[in-house]
């Protein structure tokens, strides 16, 4: 079994952000209970200390005891220093004095600024440290590695030969506490474990890390983070939207701005366009609108316009004058007729000239329903649409 020390005492500021780092939210719940999850998941892992500053503890109390309730004696936050050999130095004080530790039992130390390490990562880490006595995860140098000077190049050096260092770094608890008597008090200015293993006289094996372990230092970290977990950056609004008619009597339909003479018309008050109707109902969610219904048929019935796509030249106005800009639109159609594909560039077109974006940024798919639904047995077509939208 294994203690998990995951150091969270930093102060960020590189990040120069008024929230703490590690309490930066990612689909509405903070870094650090992503690192968290890592290790309270993992079925080797017993305990774990989670180190923080006197600034913030009062706050990963509180996430510790909403979001890991279930077994929250598995979970510490203590008070670490002002470094992170004083964070890691606090953790094993703790442990001396609470847990008693086995001999060879492993200490897992990990950044709380790397939220995202592969459960694979953490069990080969422990197992290596188990044969080794030592082992941390690296990532590969994949550019020209330059030794600088001042004003000049001194040297360039074979990359192959290096790695950088990133954690969950794992070692025997015996060799640790070995090493820090050894090292003494040369470990405080030390920037990992790995060097207080070394300057010991230890070896450190090594495995790769996964690609997306990475510790958040800067804001392009943070939201390359965010995009990995799936999360749409702040900047950004999503909306979706969905509209159905019948088909009409009457001959003319038109989809998605293009009149198709010899398909049947929807009924409807407008022209029936109900792709443009889709994209509209997904607009105005995204901007917290009321749905097209709302206004449109005022329109059809007292201004007499049954244009869909001047409906969709009004709602796009609404978007900037919030300060927003069309991002991408994805169409979806179910239709067993007519067949969408031979008009989808045409209809691409219009769409995106009509929101002010490039071609590329529409996409339209279709499906027949394979008469499995009123829109698969030809009476009607169903459209659901999906919009982002972003600050201008």
């Amino acid at each position: 079994m294994a203690i998990a020390i995951i150091t969270a005492a930093g102060n960020g500021k590189r990040m120069k952000s008024k929230i703490p780092k590690l309490l930066l939210p990612v689909f509405g719940k903070p870094i650090l209970y992503y690192t968290i999850s890592n290790f309270y998941d993992h079925p080797e892992i017993e305990n774990i200390l989670i180190v923080v500053n006197k600034k913030i503890k009062k706050q990963v109390d509180g996430i510790v005891e909403e979001l890991f309730s279930s077994r929250k004696n598995k979970v510490k936050v203590i008070i670490g220093g002002g470094s992170r050999a004083e964070s890691v130095l606090a953790g094993i004080a703790y442990c001396k004095r609470y847990l008693a530790p086995k001999k060879n039992e492993i200490i897992a130390i990990h950044n709380g600024a790397n939220p995202i390490v592969h459960f694979d990562e953490i069990s080969l880490c422990i197992k290596q440290a188990k044969k080794n006595g030592g082992c941390i995860v690296i990532h590969p140098v994949t550019s020209t590695l330059k030794e600088v000077g001042k004003k000049h190049i001194i040297k360039t050096h074979d990359r192959k030969n290096f790695a950088n260092a990133q954690t969950p770094q794992c070692f025997v608890y015996s060799k640790f506490i070995d090493a820090l008597k050894k090292v003494g008090t040369k470990y405080m200015d030390m920037t990992d474990e790995a060097c207080l293993f070394e300057a010991a006289g230890f070896k450190v094996a090594h495995i790769p890390a996964s690609d997306n372990n990475i510790k958040i230092t800067t804001l392009k970290d943070y939201e390359r983070i965010k995009h990995i977990l799936g999360d749409l950056p702040d900047d950004y609004l999503i909306g979706l939207g969905q509209d159905s008619h019948e088909f009409g009597d009457k001959k003319g339909l038109t989809l998605g701005g293009v009149f198709i003479a010899s398909e049947k018309k929807m009924k409807a008050n407008s022209d029936g366009d109900v792709i443009i109707h889709s994209i509209c109902n997904a607009l105005l969610q995204a901007i917290g609108e009321k749905s097209l219904g709302a206004f449109a048929d005022d329109l059809c019935e007292k201004k007499k316009i049954k244009d869909s796509m001047k409906f969709l030249e009004k709602i796009v106005k609404k978007v900037r004058g919030k300060k927003y800009a069309v991002n991408n639109i994805g169409i979806m159609v179910e239709a067993k007729r007519p067949e969408i594909d031979s008009y989808s560039k045409k209809m691409r077109e219009n769409i995106a000239k009509t929101c002010g974006i490039e071609v590329h940024r529409v996409g339209i798919t279709a499906t027949s329903g394979e008469n499995l639904t009123p829109f698969g047995k030809g009476k009607a077509i169903q459209v659901f649409c999906i919009v982002t939208i972003k600050k201008a």
